[in-house]
């Protein structure tokens, strides 16, 4: 019993009746897993007394930091002074006010309506419903399609995982919803139009798929400003300013997913304020409690904000959740150490360091490294001349299971040659160059047991 805890018996009443995600079922019912008790800062603690670099931030949210007890004071007054209330019927409550004008001071011009919902998933469920009614009130019923990229990652509830576009995730589902075209995101070091680098001309493949279903039909174009579970992929630059203005052309509305991207992750409080474009509907989460809370929203541009008030629309899309005071406070905490603190300039100094360090790994089988702030990936290949997908092309799981038991977090990205890194925004020069060393040992021996094997 390491740190007062049992971890037997967790162990045991966890293969017995907890579910995890990502994980095949019997595989855990045999092994188990590691069971996180303590954290601080970047850092987490097992059961067994075992420290780890979060290199993920948990799933790219922690951007606060771990254990921040202002935070958890400003939940424990909001649950003594009013724990509930909903947002139905026009009820209101302070935390949800206050953050909600947080929020619009904080996001680009013209984004000052905010939807709260209980996560990422739910939130871009709102936004995709928010852009059909949108079209519905203005006399325009038939626009119900979306247009998203390969490789997308927007949820896992029914619409969200529709819009998605990594096909391992819709297995034994069924049917996906219709009406979602998709078209290839801007990955420069395989682009799909066979370019040796990525420019913004390949925003044209957008205008293409609204042309293939027809303007007519097109309700949304959703992305993600940087791809984050797909790839970790960058767009060039001018490459949203296009989008604005092809979303313009046929009155299509852009759904950023700044689900990953939000609250300082890259840099900047949002992750479109890398380009200078301003999209119709932003779908936020993680960042905004850093984990602390579960929270998310859909933020309305005024001009989708008005449209739906002069349809005298009613919004029929409700959420239990929706609003929470306490994960309100939490919100409202939050922001204000990130702010106090500077952390949003702080991820786009440590991401320059994070990216710099990881460009010293001299291994002939990392074919790129690229990331935006405090989000990055090594992809892995057979051949830095040709690119080849390395043998076997799942290798970058092997690397993230070996920095673990080094005591570092990372993630293998399916297909699973690429190995993304997320850390908070707290993290420590001294951290981040662990995290960069764990990671080149375990790249090296990756591949030489694959080698050997």
């Amino acid at each position: 019993m390491a740190g007062g805890w049992d971890r037997e018996r967790l162990v045991a009443l966890d293969k017995a009746h907890l579910l995890h995600p990502h994980v095949k079922l019997a595989d855990h019912e045999a092994t188990g897993g590691a069971v996180i008790v303590e954290a601080d800062g970047a850092v987490l603690r097992d059961a067994d007394g075992k420290e780890y670099i979060d290199g993920l931030a948990g799933l790219w949210l922690a951007n606060a930091g771990y254990s921040r007890e202002e935070i958890a004071r400003a939940a424990y007054e909001q649950m003594k002074t009013l724990s509930y209330a909903t947002l139905f019927w026009g009820w209101s409550n302070p935390p949800a006010i206050e953050l909600a004008a947080r929020v619009a001071e904080l996001t680009p011009a013209g984004l000052n309506h905010v939807y709260f919902t209980s996560g990422g998933s739910e939130a871009n469920e709102t936004s995709l419903k928010l852009a059909r009614l949108y079209h519905y009130a203005r006399g325009k019923p038939e626009k119900t399609a979306f247009i998203a990229f390969r490789r997308a990652y927007h949820g896992l509830t029914y619409g969200a995982m529709s819009a998605t576009g990594l096909e391992n995730l819709w297995q034994g589902y069924g049917e996906l919803l219709p009406g979602f075209g998709r078209i290839d995101p801007p990955y420069g070091y395989r682009c799909a139009h066979g370019k040796d680098r990525c420019d913004a001309s390949c925003a044209d493949a957008l205008e293409a798929e609204i042309l293939r279903i027809g303007p007519e039909k097109v309700a949304a174009f959703i992305a993600e400003p940087v791809m984050g579970v797909g790839g970790v992929i960058v767009p060039p630059p001018g490459y949203y300013e296009r989008v604005r203005a092809i979303c313009d052309k046929y009155d299509v509305l852009w759904i950023a997913d700044e689900v990953i991207c939000g609250f300082g992750r890259l840099g900047t409080w949002f992750g479109v304020q890398h380009w200078n474009a301003v999209a119709d509907l932003m779908s936020v989460a993680k960042g905004i409690t850093s984990g602390y809370a579960p929270l998310g929203a859909s933020i309305l541009h005024d001009r989708v904000y008005e449209g739906l008030k002069a349809g005298g629309v009613t919004l029929t899309h409700g959420l239990t959740y929706s609003g929470h005071p306490v994960a309100c406070a939490v919100g409202l905490k939050n922001l204000e150490i990130m702010e106090r603190e500077g952390l949003v300039e702080r991820s786009a100094r440590l991401g320059r360091y994070l990216l710099e360090k990881l460009r010293t790994l001299d291994h002939p089988n990392i074919g790129e490294v690229r990331g935006v702030g405090l989000m990055a990936a090594v992809e892995l290949v057979a051949d830095r001349a040709t690119r080849a997908l390395p043998e076997p092309v799942t290798i970058g799981f092997d690397v993230q299971n070996r920095a673990r038991a080094a005591g570092v977090i990372v993630r293998g990205l399916v297909p699973g040659n690429i190995v993304a890194m997320s850390p908070p925004l707290v993290v420590t020069e001294a951290q981040i160059h662990r995290m960069v060393e764990v990671v080149g040992d375990a790249v090296a021996a990756a591949f030489k047991a694959a080698e050997g094997a």
